[in-house]
């Protein structure tokens, strides 16, 4: 009996599992990254609206002219839209894990992978940039308007790069399952329509329109943003 008992006093502890407190730490981590690019997302891509360079025509010449005009605003302008995109187009991945249940799942699930897809494909299209700056300083406006026409022409090149219109399809329907959740209020919805109004129609002639015209939109990131902050912060208060 005391043999059983020395035996028994001796035998060591068995180490706590420390995969589930590994995992937690992983997601939260991801999940702080999601709300950073949230929210740094929508500030790049409106610095890079805003710095536009100033677009007097709505032809092909004129924009290739003002992108020829001033190298290093198009440059500046180009890289904060490619970053922007590319950081909502991951920031997004992050809407689904705000939905707690199946209300509302279905349709962020769908719209986040779609924006997603879109936004990323929308940061790879900022190349033309550098294409149009160079083919309006080297050739004619009429001779760089026919190339680019002709690049942008390809079926494939649409296929890869024309994606743009599905950023607001996605968008949309990843804020009406944020809406079903209880996540974000119901101005979201036309929020992001009217942004991406915006986005559209003001005129690039006074870039600044266009940048706080689509700020709707962004707004709807940037709280979709701070609630994956603040579900982070409450997670990490009840472990």
């Amino acid at each position: 009996m005391t043999t059983d008992t020395l035996a028994a006093d001796a035998a060591p502890t068995p180490a706590a599992p420390t995969r589930p407190a590994t995992a937690n730490r992983a997601h939260r981590a991801l999940a702080i990254a999601g709300g950073i690019a949230l929210v740094a997302g929508p500030a790049m891509f409106f610095a890079g609206l805003a710095t536009s360079p100033v677009q007097l025509g709505d032809d092909k010449a004129s924009y290739i002219e003002s992108l020829a005009r001033d190298p290093l605003l198009t440059q500046i302008s180009a890289v904060l839209l490619h970053y922007g995109n590319l950081l909502m187009g991951a920031g997004v991945l992050a809407l689904p894990w705000l939905v707690r249940g199946v209300r509302g799942a279905i349709p962020t699930v769908i719209g986040a992978l779609i924006a997603s897809v879109a936004l990323l494909g929308n940061s790879g299209s900022l190349f033309a940039d550098w294409m149009h700056l160079e083919l309006g300083r080297i050739l004619s406006l009429e001779e760089a308007a026919s190339i680019s026409d002709a690049v942008m022409g390809h079926p494939m090149f649409q296929l890869s790069f024309g994606i743009a219109p599905l950023i607001a399809v996605g968008l949309i329907s990843a804020a009406i399952g944020l809406v079903r959740a209880g996540v974000v209020g119901w101005w979201s919805i036309p929020a992001v329509v009217i942004g991406q109004a915006g986005l559209l129609f003001l005129p690039y002639s006074i870039p600044i329109l266009p940048a706080l015209g689509t700020t709707p939109m962004l707004a709807v990131l940037v709280v979709a943003g701070f609630r994956v902050f603040g579900r982070v912060r409450a997670a990490s208060r009840a472990a």
